[in-house]
């Protein structure tokens, strides 16, 4: 079985993380798997350094005829049986590559809100290809509800998955990167600052609090910012400046070495506004980390309705701290939550199990 995996630029987010991860491991279930993009990443060096050759066609404009003869060529060329894309544009031109012939068309929806005119696409793909994916239930339901799409027909659920070797490394040294003492604990989040998405701005509302409580907690953030997209971050750094707390609280930008510091972490927090799966939780999970989530459908449906996690109220800082005072005060309940949130993680939500559904909704189509 042949599949091509269209993605329009390798960026460091959860999307080329989730391609990155199957290409890695897809061999092993006996599917031949390469991807194309569109234009130049700052992923692109850590996919050739594994291996994962990319096959590169330039766009030129918006809706580019020659990409699509382009694109067309290297179906034909290397056979390809399945064409899976993760966006509206991607989704678009490989729909219009593939058009009398007789290859499979797979779109896999990730994002949290379409803008009108992907939205607009997406309304004309979907009933037209033949599977779309939601990486969650209650993602599904939300394109349903919120976008108004038709998901009674045509749309499977399958949960993302996350490759627990590269989880299996040697904790980062973060207390004497950021000279924090050894019997101190260290709670963290990943999320960028980008969009609207991430919430950790409540964290932050709650830090002073939990600070003047406790004298022995630093907490640390990793996710990028840029300066075009950057009011979440400069509210969050305003708010500690302000607080006099950025000598306990850290952002770290964007990190390479993510599973490293999760090692390091005695609990992971994450607060969002609006979400779709949350793979830096279910990370967190894998790593054996207790986590603290907001009650938002997405968080309550990785974390079984909350019974492998604490949960809180979304932006009620006073829950926020309730759930974690109940962790800080008491080491055994997180070792305890840790062990048995990865037992759950590792049950439904590894790279193995993804790629078998994703196996067995290709064959599906196929037949």
């Amino acid at each position: 079985m042949k599949i091509l995996q269209i993605r329009d630029k390798l960026a460091r987010g959860g999307i080329e993380i989730l391609l990155f991860d199957v290409l890695k491991n897809v061999s092993a279930f006996n599917l031949e798997m390469q991807i194309v993009t569109f234009s130049n990443g700052e992923f692109d060096k850590e996919f050739l350094d594994c291996d994962i050759s990319i096959i590169k066609l330039k766009r030129q404009h918006p809706i580019d005829l020659g990409l699509v003869k382009s694109l067309r060529k290297v179906i034909i060329e290397n056979k390809i049986e399945i064409v899976h894309s993760h966006q509206a544009i991607e989704g678009l031109y490989a729909f219009l590559a593939t058009r009398g012939l007789d290859v499979k068309n797979v779109i896999s929806h990730h994002g949290s809100t379409y803008p009108l005119k992907d939205k607009l696409v997406m309304k004309y793909l979907i009933p037209r290809i033949d599977a779309n994916i939601a990486v969650s239930k209650s993602y599904l339901t939300r394109l349903a509800i919120n976008e108004n799409f038709n998901t009674k027909k045509n749309f499977h659920v399958v949960y993302n998955g996350i490759d627990q070797s590269k989880l299996d490394v040697t904790p980062s040294d973060l207390k004497r990167e950021l000279h924090i003492p050894d019997s101190d604990l260290i709670l963290g989040m990943v999320g960028n600052f980008y969009g609207s998405g991430r919430d950790q701005l409540t964290i932050c509302k709650a830090l002073p609090k939990l600070f003047k409580e406790f004298t022995n907690i630093h907490f640390v953030f990793v996710g990028g910012w840029s300066n075009e997209n950057s009011v979440n971050f400069l509210n969050c750094h305003k708010l500690c400046k302000e607080q006099k707390i950025l000598n306990r609280t850290h952002f770290l930008g964007a990190r390479k070495d993510v599973g490293n510091i999760l090692k390091t972490l005695d609990i992971f927090v994450y607060s969002s506004n609006h979400d779709t799966f949350g793979i830096a939780v279910v990370e967190a999970m894998l790593a054996g980390k207790p986590v603290v989530l907001n009650d938002i459908a997405p968080m309550l449906e990785i974390s079984n309705n909350g019974e492998f996690a604490e949960i809180f109220k979304s932006k009620d800082t006073n829950s926020l701290l309730q759930a974690l005072k109940r962790l800080i005060n008491n080491s055994d309940n997180r070792n305890l939550l840790g062990q048995r949130g990865k037992i759950w993680a590792s049950e439904n939500y590894t790279i193995s199990n993804h790629i078998k559904q994703l196996k067995l909704l290709y064959n599906r189509i196929l037949s």
